[in-house]
């Protein structure tokens, strides 16, 4: 018996709501684009035995109590709390939020906080429920001061708020995750987060990535591609000029432009939100904020006045971070268009939409598409005889 996937325009939406993996059988003729959650500390621990077991790289595990600079400003060496020195050439910060090695170079850090409030998360687990199956999404949802997050992982699921602290204590904010998520959960650990980006990712002999170079909440899941953007443009402009203070510039300035692209994208679903419980709350004062990029500025005077946003993305070269299609999905989402009055009215040549054959294609598009279960016991069938 065949099972029909629920009516929506978004084919992700079909696959997530029948409980369908995003990878397709090997003959699907498009592109698919999806990502997954991983359990981070088994990453790390995997790949620190890969560098060390199959690339020759010395892994010591040292906390580093000072940082050791020639005359020039460049970095010679880290000192542990030992007292050892470990010397280098080139020196890469994934300290985290402790920025160990830029806060000793002084760089500047660049606040987004006048447009992006929420600066707090309290995150905890809860168990999955005997015999349901495990969604194959990311579920957020807007709280009175920010948002949570629901991610199902193969062990058990992960639970955060991301919330403004000017607006809820850590307390508050705890029992509303609580009752927001209505099952037996763990214990909460409280996380304070500094937001925004240093404004150099690349100074002297010395680059950061991760937090040690900036955060964005997670409500785009873009950290980790981040961190991937960063270190393959660091190789490429490198490898390609070599490591001259222009490279080093047009990097600098290639990677900010980066980060401040995401910024704008999460602003504006802030701006954009139509939440009109509390007047003058939180995602009323979100509502009214002012302190946006001229990018976004201009967007959204593209988007209310009608004009092709096709072509402002284009030529402000903002698809590098965030497709056309991807901004009218933002706006049209929200519920936010242009007067009618604005619009262009479709020509002759234009024909009118058929939603029946949208519907009838996006459903034998999901045909392709197995079951996440089948996908995940296949995956830990892999794992076990590798």
């Amino acid at each position: 018996m065949s099972t029909r996937i629920p009516t929506s325009s978004c084919s992700p939406a079909r696959l997530a709501a029948a409980h369908r993996a995003p990878q397709p059988a090997a003959n699907f003729p498009f592109e698919v684009s999806y990502g997954y959650h991983f359990d981070a500390y088994k990453v790390s621990a995997f790949l620190a035995a890969h560098a060390t077991e199959t690339l020759s790289v010395f892994h010591l595990q040292r906390r580093i109590a000072s940082v050791e600079r020639a005359s020039t400003g460049d970095i010679t060496a880290l000192i542990d709390t030992d007292g050892e020195r470990i010397a280098g050439e080139f020196f890469i910060d994934a300290s985290g939020f402790r920025s160990t090695i830029f806060g000793a170079l002084d760089v500047p850090f660049v606040s987004y906080a006048d447009a992006l409030f929420n600066d707090r998360a309290v995150v905890m687990p809860t168990a999955h429920a005997p015999d349901a199956p495990i969604p194959s999404q990311t579920r957020a949802t807007a709280l009175s001061a920010g948002w949570a997050w629901h991610i199902p992982l193969t062990s058990r699921n992960g639970n955060g708020y991301v919330y403004s602290s000017r607006h809820l204590t850590e307390a508050q904010a705890e029992a509303e995750l609580r009752a927001h998520i209505g099952a037996e959960a763990g214990e909460a650990r409280h996380l304070r987060m500094r937001v925004g980006r240093v404004r150099d990712s690349w100074s002297h002999n010395a680059l950061a990535v991760g937090l040690a170079q900036g955060f964005l909440e997670p409500l785009e899941a873009t950290a980790l591609h981040l961190v991937i953007a960063t270190v393959e443009a660091f190789l490429d402009m490198v490898d390609q000029d070599g490591a001259t203070d222009a490279v080093r510039t047009a990097f600098n300035t290639r990677i900010a432009a980066r980060y401040d692209g995401v910024r704008d994208y999460i602003v504006a679903h802030y701006r954009l939100n139509q939440r009109h419980d509390d007047p003058t709350g939180y995602w009323a004062e979100a509502r009214g904020v002012e302190a946006l990029s001229h990018d976004l500025k201009m967007l959204m005077s593209t988007w209310f006045t009608g004009a092709d946003m096709v072509a402002a993305i284009d030529r402000a070269g903002l698809g590098r971070y965030y497709s056309a299609t991807s901004w009218h999905c933002l706006f049209a989402g929200y519920g936010t268009f242009p007067n009618a009055a604005r619009l262009l009215q479709p020509g002759a040549d234009i024909d009118s939409i058929d939603l029946a054959k949208i519907d009838d294609f996006l459903n034998r598009c999901a045909s392709n598409f197995g079951s996440h279960a089948s996908r995940l016991r296949a995956a830990a069938d892999h794992k076990d005889h590798v």
